[in-house]
């Protein structure tokens, strides 16, 4: 009762130019109409085919038949395409996935036209009901409601958390490779990236370009100006800040999402105004977490290092000095940390002494303009995640 109920009923006129089919609708006098002429069904458009989209395939002697069978699934079928004997059925056409419309040997793609061509008031005021939410179009929990105003678009899915995509097939990645791996041509940028223990979407900033071949994920970027915020906020500290709206002036995860980053990464680096400079060997580190796991590490000593490299001075392979402890954000001190009996010790050429140890990469309450992340109030520190 109050819903327009539809009765299919396919009718099939060929004349001497058109193949036309029609389904009537038994209440409200709607029919829905597709026509394609004899010639493009003797041609479609040669050697091209939507790649990614068939959702079902038929071995036909026709190619009208295709035609006939992409009508009758009426709730999903917006284009159809032909490779021998063999109908596909697709869920988009070339307008909807241009990028996935490319050049394909022996295919022939068609599109395919849907319209309403009459229409009464026989069940004037009652909601539309085309039966296509019946068969469960949405996929992950989404939820389907009917539309009637367009004879191509006869549903919508409303996507749960974590899920996109016209019918929710697709998963939110969780990290920064796994979006590379959706999207092997995505740039360097900001991502939304999925939560699926807090069941949230937050904003991260990945880095795809690393000539090692890392993917990196920032957990914390912040100003000199800003210092003071970070100073005394380890990261083994639940401290988020603007994790849901990315600033590279004052930006961290909170702990719980560094975690989980850090469960699936390999590698962690700190670097120098990589928003403005991008990426630069002066004044950056690398380590293995198993060898500085940031996330627990308390410590004020030697720990060993892939690369690090302090206003010009480097090492590789080496021990350098990391400090972190409850009143300290993570950081080496090219002064007083190159007097602790670590492999590197050139830094404290040059190093500022007073009032406490030059601070790099962290905490900075003694900085030195030579260093890149201290060199004006505008510079700026992030420490990343790696997988490699």
């Amino acid at each position: 009762m109050g819903t327009t109920k539809f009765i299919l009923l396919v009718l099939i006129f060929i004349t001497e130019n058109n193949l036309m089919l029609t389904t009537a609708g038994s209440c409200d006098g709607t029919c829905e109409q597709s026509k394609l002429s004899r010639g493009h069904h003797e041609t479609g458009i040669r050697n091209r085919a939507l790649l990614g989209h068939s959702f079902i395939n038929f071995t036909l002697p026709r190619i009208y038949d295709c035609h006939m069978k992409c009508f009758e699934e009426k709730c999903k079928c917006q284009a159809f395409q032909i490779l021998g004997n063999r109908c596909e059925l697709l869920d988009e056409d070339r307008f909807s996935a241009p990028d996935d419309f490319v050049n394909e040997a022996e295919y022939a793609y068609f599109d395919m036209s849907r319209e309403y061509v009459h229409q009464d008031s026989a069940c004037s005021g009652q909601s539309c009901s085309n039966q296509c939410c019946s068969q469960n179009p949405c996929l992950h929990g989404g939820t389907c409601t009917e539309l009637c105003k367009h004879a191509k678009h006869k549903f919508n899915c409303s996507c749960a958390m974590g899920y996109f995509g016209k019918f929710c097939q697709k998963r939110q990645a969780t990290s920064c490779k796994e979006h590379l791996e959706k999207y092997t041509r995505a740039e360097s940028g900001v991502y939304s990236i999925f939560d699926p223990i807090k069941n949230f979407i937050y904003e991260a900033f990945c880095d795809f370009n690393d000539k090692n071949g890392f993917v990196w994920t920032l957990f914390e970027s912040f100003s000199l100006a800003n210092k003071n915020e970070f100073a005394v906020k380890p990261f083994y500290v639940d401290y988020p800040v603007n994790e849901n709206a990315f600033d590279w002036n004052k930006f961290r995860l909170s702990f719980s999402r560094m975690k989980m980053i850090s469960s699936n990464s390999t590698h962690v680096r700190a670097t120098c105004n990589f928003n403005t400079a991008g990426l630069n060997y002066t004044d950056y580190l690398r380590a293995k977490i198993t060898d500085i796991d940031v996330i627990r590490l308390k410590i004020d000593g030697c720990k060993k290092y892939e690369y690090i490299n302090i206003r010009g001075y480097s090492c590789g392979q080496c021990t350098a000095h990391f400090a972190q402890i409850d009143i300290w954000h993570a950081h080496v001190d090219s002064y007083y940390g190159s007097q602790k009996g670590c492999q590197l010790t050139s830094p404290l050429t040059g190093a500022v002494r007073n009032p406490g140890g030059e601070d790099n990469f962290g905490f900075y309450q003694t900085v030195n303009p030579v260093h890149r992340c201290s060199s004006s109030l505008n510079s700026t520190t992030q420490w990343w995640f790696g997988e490699n």
